[in-house]
């Protein structure tokens, strides 16, 4: 079949073979172009998206850290309160108010009476949404009385007046016994009220265990996984709650606490955004504080993947390695092992983590959208295109060919008659240019046996002095030092790049200085200067990405061109590389650990900047770095109207 399709071909005119050709030209050139288009979708996709992930992720993180500031504010004063009160209290106002709140139970324990939690005149005055167990080793002790009844009065004060920011507040001590105020709570706290064993106890429980001393030195708050509610048996209530231990003279008397069930850590809608992309909290610890998929309320089966840390789920594993890596700095990429382009930041106060991911194939589906219509626009243009080829050449190619070649046959026929030349052999078939190359080969072969070796000299002298300009421009290109584009290269690559760039596109132009680079040549010499410049370099070009660009403009300064680098994009990278450099210390001539750190200086492309421009930017930029006391990234802000050029 091949064979006769080469025969085939080989039987047409030039006109029909040419056409033919270029319509498999323009093919493959047409597929090459949507090859281009698509990688082009597919990476300003993933430009997109990771901007979007990151400003989502930066809403989340926002509206959970209020939410911890609220609670940490509240239980401050809930504290200040409690110190407040129980200094005023003397220990028979203390006893008189404890036995008129908290009656004696026939199991020796003491409950709160009906009226705090359902709403009453009590001892201390009208309370509602109340509730307290006091084991009976508390009443035997007057100041732990005095604590029992001054956290009452806190609570009371504080809760009525939070209910609408905080789910609910209590106050527990390492004796077991709990005041907690929690008017909406559906179980209406009987279990303390009426149904608590009289050995309740749970000091094993993970918030009570975070409140004492060896797992909190520091004595701030902190805050639980997932954990189900003590209080309810026969269904599961997951919440997860934040403590702040007191301490009286050096030693823990008690916590104060506030609850959050799981569906009011993420509630239904509270951080809306694209349907696609999926809010995932977890502690630093490495519990699943909330998962979409895997934490759902009332299912006995989310304490199954709690613990992520020994999870057997293949994307719970990968969950844990990249907030394991990535955790401490934060993220904002790809993760293969969950097959998502991923942002992860801390969240201020409540030692978890926050990621919004979305999923690959959906960055690639939209990548792949407008492809269709591309290749409809293309098969249109391509037979418009062969057909006007194949007319235009049957005219201007065709015919003149044909004439071209009868005059070749009648002059060479005329030669060999004088026997000046001779003739082929025989003649083959094939199309006017094959005929017409026959006639003019017996001419040529003479030519070419005289040229052949004037053409091997030039090669040899063309080999030779192609090999002396690489190496004249590779000297001229590369910093002799650090082996990276010097200063005339990398702005001949900004040139180049600047004018391919459209309304739409990004780029970016870091301008990187080492902070106090004099002091380091003063004090250990040049040899170790040098050295910690080629280390820099080496450690900037691991930070940097496929299409980026790193360069040298001279001593401690470097420029980097970020390429489709949207502004979120390019501050990420910007920050990467400076913490990168600042985390660990460069190992330099002579076994020195010397600590670097850098300013850098962040310029974005906007539409009708030049080189200059950008360049006047970043390193205005990088001056005001160095005016805020080094080792920070600041960012040129762009004013639209004010002469670019301007420094």
């Amino acid at each position: 079949m091949a064979a006769r399709l080469l025969d085939w071909y080989h039987s047409l005119s030039i006109s029909a073979r040419t056409a033919w050709s270029l319509a498999a030209g323009f093919t493959l050139v047409i597929v090459c172009a949507a090859l281009i288009a698509f990688n082009d979708e597919h990476a300003n996709a993933i430009d997109e998206s990771l901007a979007r992930l990151d400003q989502r992720n930066d809403k989340i993180v926002e509206e959970l850290g209020k939410r911890f500031d609220r609670i940490a504010t509240t239980q401050t004063r809930a504290i200040d309160l409690f110190r407040a009160e129980r200094a005023m209290l003397t220990p028979a106002e203390a006893r008189r108010e404890f036995e008129a709140l908290y009656p004696l139970q026939p199991d020796g324990t003491r409950r709160s009476r009906d009226a705090m939690f359902d709403g009453g005149r009590t001892a201390i005055g009208y309370t509602q949404g109340m509730a307290a167990f006091i084991p009976a080793g508390i009443a035997r002790d007057d100041e732990a009385v005095r604590d029992v009844v001054a956290a009452t009065h806190a609570i009371r004060a504080l809760g009525e007046g939070s209910r609408f920011e905080i789910e609910s507040l209590y106050f527990f001590t390492p004796a077991n016994g709990i005041v907690i105020f929690a008017p909406a709570r559906p179980d209406r706290l009987e279990y303390y009220r009426k149904t608590a064993p009289a050995g309740f106890a749970f000091q094993d429980r993970e918030f009570a265990t975070i409140s004492t001393t060896t797992a909190n030195p520091a004595r701030q708050m902190m805050c639980t996984g997932l954990q189900s509610l003590i209080s309810l048996k026969d269904r599961e209530i997951w919440t997860t709650g934040c403590m702040t231990p007191v301490d009286r003279e050096g030693r823990h008397i008690g916590t104060f606490g506030t609850s959050m069930p799981l569906d009011q850590v993420v509630p239904a809608g509270h951080f809306s955004g694209p349907a696609n992309d999926e809010v995932i909290l977890v502690s630093r610890e490495g519990r699943l504080i909330y998962h979409p998929e895997y934490t759902r309320q009332h299912s006995r089966e989310t304490g199954t993947y709690l613990d992520i840390t020994t999870s057997t789920k293949p994307e719970l594993a990968a969950l844990w390695a990249l907030v394991r890596k990535h955790g401490s700095a934060g993220f904002t990429g790809k993760a293969d092992g969950l097959g998502a382009y991923v942002s992860l930041q801390d969240v201020p106060g409540a030692g978890w983590y926050a990621l919004t991911v979305k999923p690959e194939r959906l960055i690639l589906a939209e990548a792949l959208r407008p492809i269709p219509r591309i290749a409809a626009i293309a098969v249109i243009a391509l037979i418009v295109c062969i057909l006007a080829v194949t007319f235009v050449l049957r005219s201007l190619v065709g015919k003149p060919l044909r004439d071209l070649t009868y005059d070749a046959q009648r002059i060479t026929r005329e030669l060999a008659n004088d026997a000046i030349l001779a003739l082929p052999e025989r003649e083959k078939g094939g199309n006017e240019v094959t005929r017409l190359v026959r006639w003019f080969e017996t001419m040529a072969s003479a030519i070419r046996q005289s040229h052949a070796l004037l053409e091997d000299r030039v090669a040899e002298r063309t080999s030779a002095l192609n090999a002396a300009n690489a190496k004249l421009k590779m000297l001229s290109e590369i910093d002799p030092l650090t082996g990276i584009a010097n200063r005339r290269k990398i702005l001949a690559d900004l040139d180049t790049r600047l004018p391919r760039l459209r309304p739409g596109s990004a780029m970016a132009v870091l301008v990187i200085d080492i902070d106090n680079f004099k002091a380091i040549n003063d004090r250990y010499g040049h040899v170790a200067g040098d050295d910690a410049l080629r280390v820099l370099t080496e450690r900037m070009q691991g930070l940097l990405r496929a299409g980026d660009a790193l360069g040298r403009m001279g001593g401690e300064e470097f420029l980097i061109i970020l390429d489709r680098a949207r502004p979120a994009i390019a501050d990420t990278i910007a920050e990467r590389i400076r913490a990168a450099i600042a985390r660990q210390t460069f190992a330099v001539h002579g076994n020195l650990e010397l600590q670097i750190t850098v300013s850098i200086g962040v310029a974005n492309w906007h539409a009708g900047d030049d080189a200059k421009a950008l360049y006047a930017r970043a390193d205005n930029a990088l001056y005001q770095a160095k005016t805020l006391g080094r080792n920070c990234v600041v960012t040129s802000r762009y004013t639209p109207g004010i002469d670019r050029s301007a420094a």
